[in-house]
């Protein structure tokens, strides 16, 4: 569909409607479709500038607003087949835990700043059994501060690895909890039922 830009409006709007876009799209969509309908030039070519067919116009218009309106992302640069780029975070920094000679994968949080300066997370979180991988993206929690993203990405990642009850997790958890208490300033408290 690489000659979408040349068809009419109609057949324009027929494609768009062929299309299964996500909830959060419809807005976008809506106002591509009502300029096609009204040949509102300046707004068919701003959509038109984010690809080369539907679906990927509406994505690319979608993550390249998301960028700007959360994290002030400025700049559009596209991939080799037509999809935006990831918006590079300033200040990026990965935090590795349980490194060592037993640990299968990698446990770490990425933080990252947009040029507005607000802060979010990526994360990667490996067991034995399983895992997850979430990676910096203008679609992550914005936070104000570095201290607020870091806190908020060691809860996540101390839940996560809790809930895996995994023992090969223990050095990654006890590493990430130890931050976490010096970020926050408190000391962790060792229970005991028989005291």
């Amino acid at each position: 569909m690489n000659d979408f830009k040349i068809l009419s409006r109609a057949e324009k709007l027929a494609e768009i409607g062929k299309c299964n876009f996500r909830r959060g799209e419809f807005v976008l969509v809506e106002e591509y479709m009502l300029a096609l309908a009204d040949d509102n030039r300046a707004v068919i070519e701003e959509y038109e500038s984010f690809g080369d067919r539907p679906r990927q116009i509406i994505e690319n218009k979608a993550k390249y607003e998301k960028g700007l309106s959360v994290y002030g992302f400025t700049e559009k640069r596209f991939r080799k087949y037509g999809w935006l780029s990831e918006a590079e975070f300033l200040d990026r920094e990965e935090i590795v835990f349980g490194v060592n000679g037993r640990v299968r994968g990698i446990n770490s949080v990425q933080l990252g700043r947009g040029p507005n300066g607000k802060w979010t997370y990526g994360i990667h979180l490996t067991t034995a059994k399983s895992g997850r991988v979430s990676g910096l993206s203008v679609y992550g929690q914005p936070f104000a501060s570095r201290n607020g993203c870091l806190k908020n990405a060691l809860d996540y990642f101390i839940q996560w690895h809790e809930r895996e009850n995994d023992k090969q997790s223990g050095p990654a958890l006890r590493e990430a909890k130890d931050m976490l208490d010096t970020l926050t300033g408190r000391k962790a408290v060792q229970m005991s039922l028989f005291g």
